[in-house]
C-alpha cells in the first residue's frame, strides 16, 4: 500500500466518477434534460434505485450468524456521521451571515462510504480478505444508511414540530433498510427469490451511475464550480478531510480491534462528502449550490488527501 499506487487507484476511481459526472452536465448544459426531468430522476432515486440497492446488497452478503460482532460497524458508521455533525455544529459558531449551516453541518458528517471505500478495498485486498472487507463495507453501511436517509431529510428539510411530515422519517430507503434486516432475521441472507432478486438487483446495479448524472446536472445547474460561500466550504474541506482523520486515527490508536476493522474505519474518516447528499438536498428543497460544491471540491482534494492519510496510517500502524 504505497503512496503512489494508492494515488493512481484513487485517481482511477474518481475519474470514473466524474466522467459519469460529466456526462450528466453536459446533458444539463446543452438541454438534452431540464431541471424537471433531473428532479423527477432525484425522486426516482430516492423512491425506487437506492431501496433496492439496498435491499439486494444486505440481503445478498449480510448474515447475522456469520459475524459475531457484525453490530460495531453499523454502529461505527452511525457514531461517525453524528461526530463529524458535531465538528460541523461547532464550526458554524464562527461562520457569520452564512445561511445554508444545515447543509455545512450534513457535509461534515457524511461521507462517500460506498464507491470509492469499495474500489480501494478490491484493489488492495484479494481473496478471503478482499470478501470479508467488502462485507465490513456493507455493515458500515447499514449504520450509515439508518441516519442518511432518516435524520438528514429531517434535519434539511426544517420542518419539526408542527410541519413535520412522516414521510421525511419513514422514507423509502429507510423502510428499505428495515425490511432487508428484518427478511435475513427470518430467512437468511441470499435468500431473496431469485424471479425477484435479478429485478431488484438490477434496479440497484442502476442506482450509481443515475446518482452520478443526477449530481452533473446539479452541479451544472448549481455552477458548483463556482461556490457562493468561499470560506464555509474551505471550512467543510479541513473539518472533513483533516480534522476527522486525525480524530479517528487518535481513537484508533488507543482501542483494541481487528486490524480489519480498524483499517476500514480509518478508510471512512478520510472520504470526501456523500453523493447523495445533492438528492436528498433536492428531495428536500435545500441549498444544493452549497452542497454541490463541497461534493464537488472535497472530491478533487481527496486525490491527494487519500493516499498521503493512507501513506501516515501505515507508518503509524505498521
Amino acid at each position: 500500500m504505497d503512496f503512489l499506487s494508492t494515488f493512481f487507484i484513487v485517481i482511477s476511481a474518481i475519474a470514473k466518477l466524474f466522467i459519469l459526472t460529466l456526462v450528466g452536465y453536459v446533458l444539463y448544459r446543452y438541454k438534452f434534460i431540464d431541471e424537471k426531468f433531473t428532479d423527477t430522476l432525484s425522486l426516482l432515486l430516492v423512491r425506487v434505485l437506492f431501496p433496492a440497492l439496498i435491499i439486494s446488497k444486505t440481503i445478498g452478503h449480510f448474515s447475522f450468524s456469520e459475524y459475531a460482532y457484525w453490530w460495531l460497524l453499523p454502529i461505527a458508521g452511525a457514531v461517525f456521521s453524528l461526530t463529524g455533525m458535531l465538528l460541523g455544529t461547532v464550526f458554524c459558531g464562527f461562520l457569520k451571515g452564512f445561511s445554508a449551516r444545515r447543509e455545512f453541518i450534513s457535509s461534515c458528517g457524511f461521507q462517500n462510504c460506498g464507491y470509492l471505500p469499495m474500489n480501494l478495498v478490491l484493489f488492495l485486498f484479494a481473496g478471503a480478505m478482499g470478501d470479508r472487507m467488502l462485507i465490513n463495507v456493507f455493515l458500515f453501511i447499514l449504520g450509515f444508511n439508518v441516519l442518511m436517509w432518516s435524520m438528514v431529510p429531517l434535519f434539511l428539510s426544517g420542518r419539526p414540530g408542527k410541519e413535520f411530515k412522516i414521510s421525511l422519517l419513514l422514507n423509502p430507503p429507510v423502510l428499505a433498510t428495515v425490511f432487508a434486516l428484518l427478511w435475513v432475521a427470518i430467512a437468511g441472507k441470499g435468500s431473496l427469490p431469485s424471479l425477484l432478486e435479478g429485478p431488484v438487483k438490477s434496479l440497484g446495479q442502476a442506482a450509481f451511475p443515475l446518482a452520478m448524472l443526477t449530481l452533473g446536472a446539479y452541479l451544472c445547474k448549481y455552477r458548483a464550480h463556482v461556490p457562493r460561500n468561499k470560506l464555509p466550504l474551505v471550512a467543510c474541506m479541513v473539518i472533513k478531510l483533516l480534522l476527522f482523520p486525525m480524530l479517528i486515527m487518535a481513537v484508533l490508536t488507543r482501542v483494541t480491534l481487528p486490524v480489519d476493522y480498524k483499517f476500514l474505519l480509518f478508510l471512512q474518516s478520510i472520504m470526501p462528502v456523500a453523493v447523495s447528499l445533492v438528492v436528498i438536498g433536492s428531495y428536500t428543497k435545500a441549498d444544493n449550490k452549497f452542497l454541490s460544491s463541497c461534493i464537488f471540491y472535497t472530491h478533487v482534494a481527496s486525490v491527494l488527501t487519500i493516499p498521503i492519510w493512507l501513506t501516515i496510517f501505515k507508518m503509524v500502524t505498521g
